[in-house]
């Protein structure tokens, strides 16, 4: 089993995700899902691992490297605004972040 099929396995598991409901989430067949799970599939694309990611609720980096042992599981809150911001470029995602940080940081003055 290579990394991706590890991680894949283990944060379906860990969501308490069948194959099925899994793919139906991805928007792949059971048959690919299962391929992947045992490596046997030798191509998928980047489009499919970004599907994937966001059904498992984790990033794209965390789907090929795994969760170190310091990361936590991303809440539906987390999971539905990094869905949300996939939605425009890198730069715009920069500076939501950045307005987001600002309103975040006025929270902790007195």
């Amino acid at each position: 089993m290579n990394n991706l099929s590890k991680n894949i396995v283990t944060q379906r598991h860990a969501l308490h995700l069948t194959q099925e409901k899994l793919a139906e989430r991805a928007g792949i067949s059971v048959n690919f899902l299962s391929k992947l799970e045992r490596s046997a599939s030798k191509s998928v694309s980047a489009e499919t691992l970004q599907r994937l990611a966001d059904a498992l609720e984790i990033s794209m980096e965390e789907l090929l490297n795994g969760k170190s042992p310091s990361q936590s599981y991303r809440g539906p809150y987390e999971a539905q605004l990094n869905k949300l911001l996939l939605n425009y470029n890198q730069n715009t995602r920069e500076q939501i972040c950045k307005g987001l940080i600002t309103i975040i940081k006025s929270f902790n003055q007195p």
